[in-house]
């Protein structure tokens, strides 16, 4: 049986509501982030009832709880609801007799049947709280709009959430328990490729990334071949599927801002700010602005938030002709010979987690947030900059080469003049994939330089 990966949190969050009952949770997460996985291997089956909704009607979502219900609860599948009272009025009078847990997966479902789901539950929730029964409710969904709107105020849950755990994609560390390396570079090239989800990681399997990707992701039967395609088209509110593979598109291929994303896309300006909010809502882009020392934001660019939706868009789409044509040898050359272009942006990404989850707050200074920064004029990249009490405490370097020279210490420190006043006594970092010459270790020790590899990411 497949053991949870990190989620330790997540993991004590739910037991404790069940040993707090009576208890309402409210789960999102992306799809495949493993929310249903985590609720299985948390809560288990005794006086558990789980039911998964989909595009279903309210009738047949009832006749299906009811089934559910019927096997964890009586033992039978004799049992009916007529409607949602019907359902949680049973609920109710089981949790009087012993324990229970019962949970709505993908309740977008369940509610897009029944729009006033929320006020029905929340009707029986009032009396199951006020009577203390030992009952557990989750309520788990993907459309990440629509849950969080269960709980904002004026909703008729507003307010009576016991716990309201997001779950996230895995860091860089945490998804290389999928893998069956603990080479440093081979886990980073496998992050940069399959990125942090759940189930992306347990669909490429724990093989090299040479090997999943001809066999897991090139190949077009296999199930991360056109992921990206079927989550478009069932995203929450997406209506033009085809528009939004264009949006993404534009931004996988370097348009950053509005006018050039809507150029690229071919979306007019006024329709792409709504269309650009509902991507960003469903997670799969994000706006990335320059840190400033004062919290600041004068400027934003766009950016492909999925490691995977990023190397989807850069590879399979554009070579669906090819690959659909059984030419899988050919673009596997390609992609492992291109490779590295993609590791750049990764291997920053990485490092930027490391720093604010993993590295000592000795090495680091204790930043308190964990950006990049870039000039007006696009002349000064830093890949780096951590922020603590208004000040820069650390700047940093990262550069994806076998071994790094001199010449990038010389470019972290005029980045450290660049900044100015607030960055004087920032430490200085320089990351690199294997290793530096002599001449930079001996120069890096006397600037008081910090120099770090891909080892040390997972140390």
């Amino acid at each position: 049986m497949r053991e949870i990966v990190d989620r330790v949190g997540e993991v004590e969050l739910l037991k404790s509501a069940v040993a707090q009952a009576p208890s309402l949770v409210v789960m999102i997460g992306r799809r495949r982030v493993g929310k249903s996985f985590l609720l299985a291997r948390t809560l288990g089956d005794e006086r558990v009832v789980s039911f998964q909704g989909d595009e279903q009607g309210e009738a047949q979502h009832l006749t299906l709880l009811a089934e559910q219900a019927g096997r964890a609860l009586i033992g039978s599948t004799s049992l009916a609801f007529g409607t949602w009272d019907d359902a949680l009025r049973f609920f109710g009078e089981q949790a009087t007799r012993a324990p229970l847990t019962v949970v709505l997966d993908e309740f977008q479902w369940m509610k897009s049947a029944q729009p006033a789901l929320d006020s029905i539950i929340q009707r029986h929730w009032d009396t199951w709280d006020r009577d203390g029964l030992p009952i557990t409710l989750v309520l788990s969904g993907s459309a990440l709009t629509m849950m969080e709107g269960l709980l904002e105020p004026g909703a008729p849950l507003y307010g009576r959430a016991t716990a309201r755990p997001r779950l996230q994609p895995l860091d860089f560390r945490d998804a290389a328990a999928f893998a069956q390396t603990e080479e440093p570079v081979e886990l980073l090239r496998r992050w940069a490729v399959l990125g942090g989800t759940p189930q992306y990681n347990v669909w490429a399997g724990p093989g090299n990334i040479e090997r999943v990707l001809r066999e897991r992701i090139l190949a077009k039967d296999a199930p991360l071949y056109d992921d990206p395609r079927h989550l478009l088209r069932d995203g929450e509110g997406i209506r033009d599927p085809g528009t939004y593979l264009s949006i993404l598109r534009a931004v996988a291929y370097g348009a950053t801002a509005h006018n050039e994303i809507a150029q690229q896309a071919g979306v007019p300006t006024g329709n792409l700010i709504r269309k650009m909010a509902r991507l960003e809502d469903l997670g799969y882009i994000s706006p990335r602005a320059p840190l400033e020392p004062d919290g600041t934001v004068s400027r934003s660019i766009y950016e492909i938030s999925d490691p995977y939706f990023r190397f989807w868009f850069r590879y399979i789409l554009r070579n669906r002709s090819r690959l659909d044509s059984g030419r899988v040898d050919e673009v596997h050359r390609e992609v492992l010979d291109d490779l590295d272009n993609l590791m750049g942006p990764a291997f920053e990404q990485c490092c930027r987690a490391w720093i604010q989850r993993y590295a000592s707050e000795a090495l680091t200074g204790a930043p308190q947030d964990v950006g990049s920064w870039w000039s007006r004029k696009g002349d000064v990249e830093i890949d780096i900059v951590g922020v603590r009490q208004r000040r820069y405490v650390l700047v940093g370097a990262v550069k994806w080469r076998k071994i790094v020279d001199t010449d990038v210490l010389g470019d972290v420190l005029e980045q450290q003049a660049a900044l100015g006043a607030s960055a004087r006594r920032a430490r200085l970092l320089v990351f690199a994939r294997e290793g530096f010459t002599d001449e930079m270790r001996r120069r890096s020790a006397d600037e008081g330089v910090e120099l770090l590899t891909a080892a040390d990411l997972f140390a």
